[in-house]
Order: structure tokens, then C-alpha cells, then sequence
């Protein structure tokens, strides 16, 4: 996994934003961004997408919003690079 930070306080009062590339069969790991919401957007690969018991695919292009308090993994079930950008609110 390779993470680079886009955008973060104290440039930004209200976002975080960074660059994750995962490797076939690496994933984020599941975690809850509590107070906080979230805006995953796929350049390169496909995305396995799982909130709470729900798993999704996105490809090239899409997004995906994340609602506060939700429970969600990123995973790379494909045999190509998976690269993608997120955007968190800082709500605090």
C-alpha cells in the first residue's frame, strides 16, 4: 500500500485529502471515520467498496460517498493496481 497526503490541516480548516494506490489483494482495512464524512473517487483500477454487510464494485471514474459513523473497507480484488483519492470532512 502506498498513501501520499493531498491536502490537510492547517492548509485546509474543514478537509483531509490523500492518494492511495493498493497492490492485488491489499485492502484499507475496515474502520468507521466517526464525525466525519467521506468521498472515495477511483483513477486507476476497480474498487471493492464494503459498508457495514453491503460490498460494491466501482470502476474508473466513480465515486462513492460515505456517510458519518459508517463502518467501510476499501479492498483490491483485481489482478491491476487499484489507485484512488479520498476526501474527508473535519467536522470537529
Amino acid at each position: 500500500m502506498k498513501t501520499e497526503s493531498l491536502l490537510k490541516p492547517p492548509e485546509s480548516k474543514v478537509l483531509k485529502s490523500g492518494r492511495v494506490i493498493l497492490s492485488k489483494g491489499e485492502e484499507i482495512g475496515e474502520h468507521v471515520t466517526d464525525r466525519r464524512e467521506e468521498i472515495i473517487v477511483v483513477l486507476r483500477g476497480t474498487a471493492t467498496m464494503m459498508e457495514e454487510s453491503r460490498e460494491s464494485q466501482l470502476a474508473v471514474g466513480q465515486t462513492h460517498y460515505i456517510k458519518e459513523g459508517v463502518a467501510h473497507n476499501v479492498r483490491n480484488d483485481s489482478d491491476d493496481e487499484l489507485e484512488y483519492i479520498y476526501v474527508v470532512s473535519l467536522f470537529d
